[in-house]
């Protein structure tokens, strides 16, 4: 290793950063070739896992970024089951492009549950993205104006989770309600949704204003999804009785 300087300046021309905090030990000589090979390989490995998880997180736009499956506090979500969440957290749902509906009352932790699962898919190396229903409207009306839907369902269609937060708050018109359906058929057997909601999938058809559309759409979303009720009293609330934080 006498050119080790010039080693290690080709790998940080090459990006290989994950090599540099070994080359810098010097402390390889007890060290076949394969195995030290073997090491650098896995440490820039690492590295670019940990980097790609970074730039996920930040695509993502989650509202809640600091939130984990594996500090979730169950006694905050009483009717939440334990194996379901650990069954989920594998997500086996994203790879067969299923769905998650998360049904519950204000303040029961639906956005918080629905941040932590997008979590665990992130660090499965799988692409996320968090939209309000109201906003997720106003981009498509947006692109749809502008000549742009295409290539904005093009893109949507790419993410492996799509988060649609508060479902069914307020009536979609005619061009929302259609603009939706295109979103939905075009992610259809591409990607996963994950919903959620004040309101149970039986009220759902009100918020479109046209019986077919709602069935089109609900059709492809309902019948392939994990369903999980989250019942009991506003997390808020318990917190502030604990004296903690929310």
């Amino acid at each position: 290793m006498n050119n080790n300087h010039a080693i290690y300046a080709q790998c940080q021309s090459l990006k290989l950063d994950g090599f540099l905090p070994i080359l810098e030990t010097d402390d390889f000589s007890d060290k076949t070739h394969l195995e030290f090979l073997s090491e650098l390989l896995s440490a820039q490995c690492s590295l670019n896992t940990e980097r790609k998880i970074t730039r996920l997180t930040k695509q993502a736009k989650l509202k809640f970024t600091d939130v984990y499956l594996d500090e979730l506090d169950y006694t905050l979500y009483p009717s939440l089951k334990v194996n379901q969440v650990k069954q989920l957290a594998e997500c086996s749902w994203v790879s067969t492009n299923k769905n998650i509906i998360i049904i519950g009352a204000t303040g029961t932790g639906k956005t918080s549950l629905a941040c932590r699962l997008a979590q665990a898919v992130i660090c499965n190396q799988q692409s996320v993205l968090f939209y309000r229903l109201s906003h997720l409207l106003l981009e498509l009306v947006a692109a749809d104006k502008e000549g742009e839907l295409m290539k904005l369902l093009k893109k949507l269609s790419r993410i492996d989770v799509l988060i649609i937060d508060d479902w069914g708050n307020a009536l979609m018109d005619k061009n929302e309600r259609h603009l939706l359906f295109e979103l939905i058929e075009c992610r259809e057997q591409k990607g996963s949704l994950l919903i959620t909601s004040q309101y149970p999938v039986s009220a759902w058809h009100e918020t479109f204003g046209n019986e077919t559309i709602a069935d089109s759409v609900l059709d492809r979303i309902v019948h392939n999804s994990h369903k999980i009720c989250l019942k009991g009293e506003s997390i808020r609330k318990v917190l502030a009785e604990r004296g903690g934080d929310v």
